[in-house]
């Protein structure tokens, strides 16, 4: 319990009923489809002011109604009767609760602000815990706790927590698309009651998560969170996505979720000062969080690429070379292992290693991998899949049924990478062409466990912030 004697995140989330107040066939049922979706031991009540049934469920017409006591509650009611719905579920047990319900002071008007902290004195009162209002509250995918449909039950070791409820939303979203799975997701939206620093520092010793996302547009309390971020990022690696970095975008973040959000050279310096990694798209967010989550620490910026192109591989040491990766010579020892593989004359394999048509070798494709793996010069891969390359040769050849085989070929001998040498291996798959082909592709190297990228440069970009993260880390932890 806190030192209010309310309850604490950690036994907020001892759940096994939720109540879901309000439903509604605007949106299709969105909440009841949410909560319903997966297999999960949680029961759910349906309450409304209808009659009869939804996706099989009885609607009750109040939670009084409800035949056993609730541990959570989703309030999705008009904002005028948010407070004594509250109030009746804090009644029946509820531990917790999101208000989905906006109209308060996101709406920058006197009548939501004073609406807002209205709510927050009746919160205050409460054995209630309370994300939002304006938000999508809790994702809990271990068990079955969802705010979104139709999505897959990626559990993982990601938490994410967002000031933005459809930030959250597409965070998941791609994120299990790309293999990373999630510990809990929170959308905390205004923050009367939960706040973005109280979630952080329940992430310090949640056992379930290795590695914190957050979007965050602004806050008010400026050194409470400098403080709970540092010292989650001091245990933890933490990737912030920060929203209204423009003139312009603090102007959108004040009518979003009425946060100030403050200066960017402020925020900047404290990120610094926090050891946090900082992206500007959520494309770059999943990516980053996707080689915390899914990859060994890197021992050094040392980095094997193997491609298909000369010309490519030029521009890909540019890039790493750029961002600050160091892209070393091959071996020798390796140069010899390799050269009993290698058929075509036009082949480099000095690093990157250009394999040319020697890229298409089944027999050899999968050796190769573990050979450059096995670089003591390298310290981290980065696989080219190239989707459009195979499917162009595959579909003259008449061999589009083995592309798979192939694709397997190389992400089993990546895992054997990274658990026999212990080195983050990375696999890009460019966005070429053939959308359907690169999708196959895509699956097989995540069912793997690697991470995937949509391109050479969100493979490098991501590698180097976690190289950055670690770096910065051992320095601090030496002095």
């Amino acid at each position: 319990m806190t030192m209010k004697g309310r309850p604490t995140i950690e036994e907020m989330l001892e759940i096994k009923s939720v109540a879901i107040v309000g439903v509604s066939p605007s949106m299709g049922y969105y909440w009841a489809h949410s909560m319903l979706q997966w297999q999960h031991e949680l029961k759910v009540w349906l309450v409304s002011r209808r009659e009869g049934t939804v996706l099989g469920q009885k609607l009750y017409q109040s939670i009084d109604d409800l035949p056993e006591k609730i541990d959570y509650a989703i309030i999705r009611v008009p904002y005028h009767a948010v407070a004594e719905v509250l109030k009746d579920a804090s009644k029946k047990g509820a531990k917790g609760a999101t208000i989905f319900t906006s109209g308060f002071s996101e709406l920058g008007t006197d009548e939501g602000i004073q609406r807002e902290q209205d709510l927050k004195h009746i919160i205050d009162q409460l054995p209630t815990r309370v994300f939002g209002p304006n938000c999508m509250g809790l994702m809990y995918p271990k068990i079955g706790f969802s705010f979104m449909p139709t999505v897959m039950q990626r559990i993982g070791n990601v938490g994410f927590i967002s000031q933005s409820g459809g930030v959250a939303i597409s965070t998941y979203t791609a994120g299990v698309e790309s293999g990373v799975g999630f510990s809990k997701v929170f959308s905390f939206g205004n923050a009367v009651d939960i706040t973005p620093t109280e979630l952080l520092e329940y992430f310090q010793t949640d056992d379930e998560t290795s590695t914190v996302g957050a979007y965050i547009e602004g806050t008010s309390q400026g050194k409470q969170f400098l403080k709970a971020l540092r010292g989650l990022a001091e245990k933890k690696p933490v990737v912030v996505l920060k929203g209204g970095r423009s003139q312009e975008g603090s102007r959108v973040v004040s009518s979003h979720t009425g946060a100030l959000a403050g200066s960017r050279q402020v925020w900047d310096a404290a990120f610094r000062q926090a050891n946090v990694p900082t992206v500007k798209t959520l494309e770059d967010l999943i990516a980053t969080l996707s080689v915390f989550s899914l990859s060994p620490k890197p021992k050094s910026r040392n980095v094997g690429i193997i491609a298909i192109s000369g010309g490519t591989c030029v521009v890909y040491t540019d890039l790493c070379i750029e961002s600050g990766l160091k892209v070393p010579k091959t071996s020798e020892e390796t140069l010899v292992k390799l050269d009993p593989m290698i058929n075509d004359v036009g082949t480099s394999l000095g690093n990157p290693i250009d394999l040319a048509a020697d890229y298409y070798d089944l027999e050899n494709i999968g050796e190769i991998i573990k050979t450059v793996g096995e670089d003591k010069e390298f310290d981290s891969i980065i696989l080219e899949a190239d989707p459009h390359h195979i499917h162009q040769v595959g579909s003259i050849l008449g061999l589009q049924d083995a592309t798979e085989f192939f694709w397997k070929l190389m992400s089993e001998a990546g895992r054997h990478i990274v658990d026999n040498e212990n080195k983050p291996v990375l696999v890009a798959i460019p966005e070429v062409a053939y959308a359907e082909a690169r999708m196959k592709s895509w699956n097989v190297f995540v069912n793997e466990g690697l991470p995937v990228f949509r391109n050479m440069s969100e493979a490098i970009g991501a590698l180097t912030k976690v190289n950055q993260y670690y770096e910065t880390r051992n320095r601090r932890s030496r002095a």
